[in-house]
């Protein structure tokens, strides 16, 4: 699509709602709303919001707090038609980080779920709040704010972790989301006839691929809730029931239907794509995805929140091996994306290991109300060609192999150095992950105690793993304590919740 005569995100979503007023825009388990109902339910609560704080030529976050329905969805393009920001809270979450959340964030108002109106009230705030039966107002105020909101507008912010405890704002305006996601439509040829199964929570950017290539394309959404990954058998009738064409999900998330035999019990066949990203696909997973719909396009997807979703992908042509890695494939138009040695010399021999830097479009606005970490992973750079542009470090690092390719290395905060020698973690999650007893496994390590401990679910005893690795690890390898879980927890966003791995149910 051509985006010269779009003006902000508003513009597509309108531009959508002609070519498809009558298309069902979004499905949850409660029922259904199309593109024209949308809009005008979203132009209410911008109307709603406006009459609470007033015109405003700078974009201004607003904050809902719901669980994940249509009304969310509603209430999120009525915040931007209000020529806000949204920001997601999830009700699922600890009070205390809520509270951290909103003291960053300083939103203006909070849309909130009438059944949760007590529970974000325990939260302490003095924050103005608008429960969803009082959220919608005729008038003509959102017309008139729609003169200020442009491609520089903010669109929305995610928190994500802080390392000193006080959670990040990444914020991300109209155009950055508009570009990607136009590239994303165009490489993947998303349709209207695409029906997009939405697992991510709405503060996972994850879910923007969702939402936002709906917007573009007219194709329905449909909200999955969250206990549905509980399971299997309901999630998947609900997919194939709904007939869901596209998955784009976190790794974990796909596990749970492979690694709990859901194929058994039914086969979502219409589904076209299976993309990924988030933590590495096991391999042994993958296959069992890829056996059951051999007819589907996976895809590995990579990319921090700060770049606003993702800069590479890796398409898969054939099926890998379980000590196999995916790398991380092509750029997506409009970027660019390199590796630093510890000097800031870009890595091109095969060999060395660098961290990933990205620079083009789409990078955030920065971290909302923290110049201070804003200045640190955004910086300045002189390309190849002398031109200082913008460039985000990732913290990523990644290897260029001697195919050619760009391989993930880790985290730099994932890298240990133990008896001497550089570890990645990940290269001993992937050796326990390459067994065919085991399910899944997570590694940490105490520099202090100078001890690797795997954590993994199974049919296999420590004493054997141990053997095991043995013979497939270096000995500064192998970990030095393993505990067999009966299961994994997972955070909001999908993923394995590393905090939480000490408190597990261990086996036997």
């Amino acid at each position: 699509m051509n985006l010269s005569g779009y003006k902000s995100l508003l513009d597509i979503v309108e531009y959508t709602t002609e070519r498809f007023p009558n298309r069902v825009a979004a499905i949850d388990p409660e029922g259904q709303i199309t593109w024209s109902s949308l809009v005008k339910e979203a132009k209410l609560i911008a109307n709603r919001i406006l009459s609470e704080v007033g015109l405003q030529e700078d974009g201004y976050p607003v904050a809902v707090f719901s669980e994940k329905n249509i009304q969310l969805l509603e209430s999120i393009l009525g915040i931007n038609y209000a020529g806000a920001f949204y920001t997601y809270i999830n009700p699922e979450q600890p009070a205390d980080r809520i509270a951290k959340i909103l003291e960053v964030l300083q939103p203006k108002a909070v849309l909130v779920d009438d059944s949760l109106v007590q529970k974000f009230s325990e939260v302490g705030s003095d924050i103005t709040v608008i429960p969803f039966s009082d959220m919608k107002m005729e008038g003509d105020l959102v017309e008139q704010e729609r003169a200020y909101i442009n491609r520089e507008t903010p669109l929305y912010g995610i928190f994500t972790s802080g390392s000193t405890g006080t959670p990040k704002c990444v914020l991300i305006a109209h155009g950055s989301a508009m570009d990607f996601i136009n590239h994303f439509v165009d490489t993947f040829g998303f349709t209207e006839e695409d029906v997009i199964g939405n697992q991510a929570p709405f503060d996972f950017d994850v879910s923007i691929k969702d939402i936002v290539t709906a917007y573009f394309t007219g194709a329905s959404l449909v909200l999955i809730p969250r206990e549905y990954f509980s399971t299997p058998a309901r999630l998947l009738d609900y997919i194939c029931d709904n007939h869901v064409t596209n998955l784009t999900w976190a790794v974990s998330a796909l596990c749970i239907i492979s690694g709990l035999k859901g194929f058994s019990y039914r086969v979502p066949t219409e589904i076209k794509r299976v993309m990924f990203s988030g933590e590495v696909m096991p391999m042994k997973q993958l296959l069992i995805w890829q056996d059951n719909l051999p007819d589907s396009r996976f895809v590995n997807l990579y990319g921090p929140s700060e770049i606003t979703c993702n800069c590479t992908y890796f398409e898969l042509e054939r099926k890998y091996g379980k000590e196999e890695k995916l790398p991380l494939g092509k750029i997506f138009d409009g970027r660019k994306v390199f590796l630093l040695d510890e000097t800031d010399h870009v890595i091109t021999e095969p060999g060395k290991i660098g961290e990933i830097c990205v620079t083009g479009e789409s990078l955030a606005i920065g971290y909302y109300h923290n110049p201070e970490q804003t200045a640190a992973h955004f910086v300045t750079y002189k390309d190849e060609s002398g031109e200082t542009v913008r460039m985000y470090r990732t913290g990523d690092m990644a290897e260029i192999q001697e195919d050619g390719q760009m391989y993930f290395a880790g985290r730099k905060d994932f890298q240990i150095k133990h008896m001497g020698h550089r570890i990645e973690l990940e290269e001993i999650e992937r050796g326990i992950n390459a067994l065919s007893e085991i399910e899944r496994s997570i590694c940490t390590y105490n520099p202090d105690k100078k001890r690797i401990t795997a954590y993994y679910t199974g049919s296999i005893d420590k004493k054997e793993l141990h053997v095991l690795l043995k013979e497939k690890l270096p000995v500064y390898m192998v970990p030095n304590r393993f505990n067999h879980v009966k299961e994994f927890r997972l955070n909001k966003n999908g993923k394995i919740d590393r905090k939480v791995l000490d408190e597990l149910e261990v086996v036997g």
